[in-house]
């Protein structure tokens, strides 16, 4: 029973480091697109942050959504890889 058990879990690493990978590239293809939605929820939708410099602030929401699909993809990698050295 405990030999399963650590088979489940193990698998359930696995599956969150693709899931993980998978969402980090499907926010890498359409990172533009996101980051233009959200300066405009926070700028015009529900005016949170005065607007200044769209392609600025544009830029700057980019970049955090970059790094973040970074720190995605490479938890996922390493998921994956701690999943088989492992086992």
């Amino acid at each position: 029973m405990t030999v399963e058990k650590r088979v489940f879990v193990g698998g359930q690493r696995m599956g969150e480091g693709v899931v993980f990978a998978l969402v980090a590239a499907v926010w890498f293809v359409f990172r533009k697109r996101i980051a233009a939605y959200q300066v405009f929820l926070v700028t015009e939708k529900f005016k949170l942050l005065p607007v200044r410099d769209k392609a600025e602030q544009l830029r700057g929401v980019e970049l955090v959504g970059t790094l973040f699909c970074a720190l995605l993809f490479v938890a996922g990698v390493l998921l994956m890889v701690l999943r088989t050295q492992l086992g």
